[in-house]
């Protein structure tokens, strides 16, 4: 994979865009009493809420005159769900308090409460250094949607010059859901999850060596050993087929993305930790969620060095509407204009693909 300059088609910045920052707060505003899930009522339980993480996307792409509309049709078509009840409080200075509150959904509430008061007494970066080690070992929490919600959140609080409540508060809510959601490599979910990938997957490429290109890019970065997995994720997406469910694979291109989008916030010796975490996550969503074979023959090649065909992805995804489309189109665009593979946007496009069908 070439490192390569930035190309002035895909690198936008949305931090000289105003419209980005009256997007996201206004977006953030209309989202600010919403649960974490889809549906109705106060459930801790289901489809995670993407909505912030969506709004976010579509902004960034240089939509941001669309999010209201957005906002508006996802409310109505997925349902935003009500914040749940605070259950009992948690002591960040007490490490048996907030170690028992690990994991447990039904502490969503207490972990939020407890993210927002870190940060206004400590600041934003502060209490994201302090918790992302703590956090990182349970990445697969909700299908990495923790994680995810976590580096949206950061990128908006960054890209503006002074952050709004609303913003530091939807930071606390990705913090929370990582927290309320957290996933150890050791426990039952996790566990559960690769042995059903490793039943399902026998005989499959084994994750040393599928990885391998990644880890080697470790000599260089891990910046672009991110960037390689990023990509091999996405190289599998491409092998899925019609009629299974397109959705969770996403995550094994998005998280990845997620983490290195937020590595320039946090301290380097926090990098490779990181980097071997969401490693070990992408390998249990791609056991599990992708399939063996060559890509679908129908599917028209994807020329993404043409910069009319990124533009094309990029709409569609837009036009779709459906939020992990606009997504992996937003992680395309953002890793291409860094490394130029062509890889992330040949599964955004597999992925409008299979979510429009």
């Amino acid at each position: 994979m070439p490192d390569a300059t930035p190309s002035q088609d895909d690198a936008y910045d949305s931090t000289h865009d105003d419209t980005y920052d009256t997007a996201v707060n206004e977006a953030l505003e209309r989202l600010g009493h919403a649960g974490f899930f889809l549906g109705s009522g106060n459930q801790l339980r289901g489809f995670a809420l993407h909505a912030p993480m969506g709004a976010e996307a579509l902004a960034a792409l240089g939509h941001g005159d669309q999010v209201p509309d957005w906002v508006e049709w996802y409310a109505g078509h997925r349902g935003l769900g009500a914040p749940p009840d605070l259950f009992a409080p948690i002591d960040a200075a007490d490490p048996d308090s907030w170690r028992a509150a690990l994991g447990e959904a039904r502490r969503l509430a207490d972990w939020a409460t407890l993210f927002r008061r870190e940060i206004d007494g400590a600041g934003w970066r502060e209490t994201l250094v302090k918790w992302w080690p703590r956090l990182t070992p349970g990445m697969f929490a909700g299908l990495t949607h923790g994680v995810i919600r976590t580096a949206h959140a950061v990128r908006g609080i960054t890209a503006v010059g002074a952050p709004s409540t609303v913003q530091l508060h939807e930071l606390a809510n990705g913090l929370a859901f990582w927290a309320a959601l957290y996933q150890p490599p050791d426990g039952a979910l996790a566990r559960g999850a690769k042995a059903v990938g490793a039943v399902r997957t026998l005989g499959r490429q084994p994750k040393s060596k599928l990885f391998a290109a990644a880890d080697a890019r470790l000599e260089q970065s891990v910046d672009a050993a991110l960037a390689e997995l990023t990509a091999i994720g996405a190289g599998r997406y491409t092998l899925m087929r019609p009629g299974g469910n397109p959705v969770p694979a996403i995550h094994a291109v998005t998280a990845p993305a997620a983490v290195r989008m937020t590595l320039p916030h946090l301290p380097p010796q926090l990098a490779l930790p990181s980097y071997e975490a969401v490693r070990d996550v992408s390998g249990t969503l791609l056991n599990i969620f992708t399939g063996r074979g060559e890509p679908d023959p129908a599917a028209p090649a994807v020329d993404a060095h043409d910069p009319a065909e990124r533009r094309r992805i990029v709409e569609a995804a837009v036009e779709l509407r459906d939020e992990h489309a606009i997504k992996i189109a937003e992680v395309a665009r953002r890793e291409y204009a860094t490394y130029e593979d062509p890889r992330c946007f040949a599964a955004a496009h597999h992925a409008v693909r299979l979510l429009g069908g």
